[in-house]
């Protein structure tokens, strides 16, 4: 016998049936402490969600319905078991019964079935709030997950911002003024001028690799001026040193995004357009931000020899490259959606879109 009372509402209209329904209980095993109600009215004011652990309806009262009731309870409660008792029930009615919310039925001449009823129903209730506690607390960690790789990305493009700004105030106009200091002592070297010169040139090299290198961290145009002219310049850039013809729209991209979603937006354009410089074997580049929907798009199509898209994931999955993972992550912590459509010999299109303020919805699909 249970060591605690069940809580049942009982909606019955004939005392002597409800009384039948609590000593099947009772000769099941189950201690129960009754509500009873006996019309809509008592019912609708005695139900409060958390208040029972269980519901046995009358299938048909003269001014209510089991069904009636039943919809009642989910509005409210969609957990409770709800066990309808009936006189004669056809199998038609049972199903709707079912389909409708009830957790099970018994005949009224069968109540020698409603312990195990019961019984099976409280189980599953208690199996369903397990899931849903197992749920919650999944859904929980992905979110701190998430909120800890969003944190680990804004720490990380800080940390490129610094050296971006370290490599180009710092060792740039050092390595600048070395450059200048030996071409000033090449003019008046005599003998030793060619080697000073190759000095210099080495250190123009140096100079320009830094630059490159502070670029590549993070371009100050995307600070000083936006994604636009940071994103065209660095195709540019990319494109001349790759052999493409870069091709370049942003006529319809949206204004006002946020820094982070420039951020975020500028980081999965160029792991893309690097993509299609180590891989794709293209001769033209096509990069186009515009709106879709109230969101930010971004479109990279090449006219390279593409790849097979499962198999680069496969890859992905399994560590050899993390291009695609990343950009699916930076995408996905960004609140955005990634697709990318490749077929070998035809090229490859990845479409991206971004909310333009944090935390925005999709606003199509």
């Amino acid at each position: 016998m249970s060591a605690q009372a069940l809580q049942v509402l009982v909606l019955e209209d004939e005392p002597a049936d409800a009384e039948l329904e609590l000593a099947a209980l009772a000769e099941g095993g189950f201690r129960c402490a009754p509500t009873f109600a006996d019309s809509r009215a008592a019912f609708e004011a005695a139900f409060v969600p958390g208040r029972f652990d269980l519901v046995i309806a009358d299938y048909r009262l003269p001014d209510y319905t089991g069904l009636e009731a039943l919809e009642h309870v989910r509005r409210q409660d969609p957990l409770v078991p709800f066990v309808l008792v009936s006189g004669a029930l056809g199998e038609e009615r049972a199903v709707e019964a079912l389909r409708s919310g009830a957790t099970d039925y018994v005949l009224k001449h069968g109540l020698a079935r409603l312990a195990s009823a019961v019984r099976r129903a409280l189980e599953e209730r208690r199996e369903h709030e397990r899931h849903l506690a197992t749920r919650k607390a999944l859904e929980l960690s992905q979110e701190r997950l998430r909120a800890l790789s969003r944190r680990l990305l804004e720490v990380q493009e800080q940390e490129r911002g610094r050296l971006a700004r370290d490599l180009h105030d710092d060792i740039g106009q050092a390595l600048t003024a070395l450059k200048i200091q030996l071409e000033s002592l090449a003019r008046c070297a005599g003998s030793s001028a060619a080697r000073i010169l190759e000095c210099a040139e080495t250190t123009r090299h140096a100079l320009e690799r830094v630059r490159q290198l502070s670029l590549s961290l993070r371009p100050s145009q995307l600070d000083d001026l936006g994604l636009v002219a940071a994103l065209r310049s660095h195709l540019d850039r990319q494109a001349s040193i790759g052999g493409l013809t870069p091709n370049f729209d942003a006529a319809e991209a949206p204004r006002g995004a946020a820094r982070e979603i420039e951020t975020a937006c500028f980081r999965v354009a160029q792991e893309a357009i690097t993509n299609v410089l180590r891989h794709a074997g293209a001769r033209n580049l096509w990069v186009r931000l515009f709106s879709v929907g109230g969101r930010l798009a971004l479109s990279v199509r090449d006219d390279g020899k593409g790849f097979d898209l499962d198999s680069a994931r496969r890859r992905g999955a399994a560590g050899a490259s993390l291009g695609l993972v990343g950009m699916e992550e930076r995408v996905a912590l960004a609140g955005g959606t990634l697709e990318l459509r490749s077929v070998p010999g035809q090229g490859t299109v990845l479409l991206a879109t971004f909310p333009v303020q944090p935390g925005e919805k999709e606003g199509f699909r």
